[in-house]
């Protein structure tokens, strides 16, 4: 059977199954079972498709998303700041509006040299990003899961295979501050300069109405904001000043309904110049 051919009938059980991207998620499964690029694929359309490993594994892959298992789980990485980011169920897939929270850091010309934190890192692909595309002189990423971590330490390897460089960060396993303290001091940090987060922040009953590949795929513990959503910017709000340089900077990524209310939390705690920003999608989404 030839390579398009073969595309298409993937295509066609994607399609059945309620996959709306279904050409290009066949295309992309297809390609990374036969080690192809896109141009590859496309110079080799009319070229017989070797039935052998590759073709099983593409079966089993396609397989894997008829169930709706996420493509990026599927692939085993996600595009992120225009860097490869390995991503397994340990941890939420990276998302094109979390962009928006790094360039907002990236863009802030008064952090050069700067120690950063970030919260919730999963994956590591706000701590890598920043680490990898920015200036500053120690990145620190820390989640509650062990699992995360390890995945994100692996993601640090690969993204540093891919910058060429020597990445200044480094990641730990932490409930938000519990294991903060004694890792500043090991390292000579008074004060965080930027403090990050893309925390949970969806409320139960909403995740139960999210898309299959959301709902029963990605990490609950990486959705769940508590009963309102908002648990987690408390704890931030309320905690963060023991652990912010004077001045610094706070960056939250947000729900899209829910800018007024983290404003106020955060203005309860004594934070000034509070500012929310859109995605390009024209949604409020980093405070």
């Amino acid at each position: 059977m030839k390579f398009g051919r073969l595309c298409r009938e993937g295509e066609e059980r994607l399609r059945k199954a309620g996959i709306e991207e279904a050409a290009l998620d066949s295309r992309l499964i297809l390609c990374e079972a036969y080690g192809m690029s896109t141009a590859e694929y496309l110079a080799r359309i009319t070229d017989e498709a070797e039935e052998d490993a590759r073709y099983e594994r593409y079966l089993r892959m396609l397989s894997e998303r008829e169930r709706r298992r996420p493509l990026q789980y599927i692939l085993g990485y996600t595009e992120f700041m225009g860097l490869r980011m390995g991503v397994d169920e340990n941890v939420l897939i990276p998302r094109q509006d979390t962009e928006t929270l790094c360039e907002l850091v990236l863009g802030d010309e008064g952090l050069h040299g700067a120690s950063v934190l970030d919260l919730c890192t999963g994956s590591g692909a706000i701590a890598l990003a920043l680490s990898a595309l920015g200036d500053f002189r120690i990145v620190m990423g820390t989640d509650i899961s062990k699992g995360a971590i390890a995945r994100a330490e692996q993601n640090r390897e690969e993204v540093s295979s891919q910058t060429g460089k020597e990445l200044p960060v480094s990641f730990h396993v932490s409930d938000l501050f519990s294991e903060i303290r004694p890792l500043m001091e090991k390292q000579g940090i008074k004060g965080f300069d930027v403090i990050v987060s893309n925390p949970p922040y969806i409320r139960p009953e909403v995740i139960a109405g999210l898309e299959l590949e959301v709902r029963d795929h990605e990490p609950f513990s990486a959705l769940d904001g508590g009963e309102d959503g908002l648990r987690f910017y408390r704890r931030i709000a309320k905690e963060a000043p023991l652990y912010l340089a004077r001045p610094g900077r706070l960056y939250l990524e947000i729900g899209y309904d829910q800018g007024d209310e983290v404003r106020s939390i955060l203005d309860r705690e004594g934070f000034t110049d509070i500012d929310i920003h859109e995605d390009l999608g024209g949604r409020p989404r980093v405070v």
